[in-house]
């Protein structure tokens, strides 16, 4: 059994919706599928649950983008009536509750893709539990996912949300629905939790930053932890501890290319090649980290590779697993590039579903 879950850039429109379902009716075995709220759809476009933020806070333009969006989504996949009168009572809602308006994302995306594909909806709130103080309660949280799918051939949840003990909406962070895909899997015990975003998976670099970059096929939960905790978008670093404590393997999958394998993250796992990503930091400093297996010699070579770059490396520091550099932020984006051209090698790569677009190792400080 295989828990999906499928991000924004994935469900951003009616014809991404419709291959989502196509991608999850491929397979029996793909049983529950969490999907996030409609992301992106082109440069400068806006993320529903940025436009249901505003919208709460008293913007009915942002409103009215929310309810154009869905509609547009429904018309196309004919199911306007249903969603027009879900959005009617999100409307008379909307100032219920930050958390609530936050939400509304995520609950009509599956709303949406349950309808399409004629399976029932799972409501988060209903099995996802907080406790007062908003902490997860993981053994009710359990106990009531394992209660309501087990029943279930298929099902389809929205990400991101569960409840208070009082009935009320409490959301993750954002990027949420990573976490609630992994909770999922991890009360099922699932063989597979697949994370299908709009990356073939992992890199050894930023693409956008680095030319040459080479796919990382597996790496360990704990150096995608700290890959994520560096500001890697393409996993919330969260959603690593419910699937590393059921001994389930995560598998990231690009939903445009489905004919690349992607990474795939478990326990016994190491990147065969080195990992350069990073942070910036405060007072103008940043964190360049080298994640790594076995490799004599890394630290040496990485040290050398800076000094002949003519960047000045304040301090670092060495782990079993990793290397971290501590520079100026201005020196961020020639570290990379001088550390993935001494430490990776980049002839000879077999695999082909590597692109430009690929996901993002490493923010940028200068970004910021």
């Amino acid at each position: 059994m295989i828990v999906c879950k499928f991000g924004g850039s994935s469900v951003a429109d009616a014809e991404l919706i419709r291959l989502v379902a196509k991608i999850t009716q491929k397979s029996n075995d793909r049983r529950f599928v969490v999907v996030s709220a409609p992301g992106k759809r082109f440069a400068g476009d806006d993320k529903i649950t940025d436009l249901l933020i505003q919208a709460h806070q008293g913007s009915a333009r942002a409103l009215e983008k929310v309810r154009a969006r869905f509609l547009a989504i429904a018309e196309q996949l004919h199911m306007e009536e249903e969603i027009a009168r879900e959005l009617e009572t999100i409307a008379r809602r909307i100032f219920l509750s930050a958390d609530y308006a936050a939400s509304r994302g995520e609950y009509l995306s599956a709303r949406i893709l349950a309808r399409l594909i004629d399976a029932p909806f799972v409501d988060a709130k209903d099995i996802l539990c907080f406790d007062a103080s908003g902490t997860l309660d993981f053994r009710r949280t359990y106990e009531r996912t394992r209660a309501a799918l087990k029943p279930l051939a298929r099902a389809i949840l929205p990400g991101f949300y569960g409840s208070l003990p009082d009935g009320s909406i409490r959301t993750f962070p954002r990027g949420g629905s990573d976490i609630t895909g992994a909770l999922v899997a991890g009360a099922m015990g699932a063989q597979c939790y697949e994370n299908w975003t709009d990356v073939d998976g992992v890199f050894t670099a930023d693409p956008r930053l680095v030319e040459g970059v080479r796919p990382i096929e597996q790496i360990s939960y704990r150096q995608m932890r700290l890959l994520s905790s560096m500001g890697a978008s393409v996993l919330h670093p969260d959603s690593i501890r419910p699937v590393f404590r059921a001994g389930i393997p995560i598998q990231l999958r690009n939903t445009f290319r489905e004919d690349c394998p992607g990474t795939r993250i478990w326990a016994d796992a190491h990147a065969r090649l080195p990992l350069i990503t990073g942070k910036p930091l405060e007072s103008g400093m940043c964190v360049v980290a080298i994640l790594h297996a076995e490799a004599p010699g890394l630290l040496e070579n990485a040290r050398a590779s800076l000094d002949h770059a003519g960047i000045d490396c304040a301090s670092h520091s060495v782990f079993a697993d990793h290397l971290l550099f501590f520079l100026k932020a201005r020196e961020f984006v020639r570290a990379v590039r001088a550390l993935h051209e001494t430490l990776v090698e980049l002839p000879g790569d077999s695999r082909t579903c590597s692109s430009p677009s690929g996901t993002l190792s490493a923010e940028n400080p200068d970004a910021h």
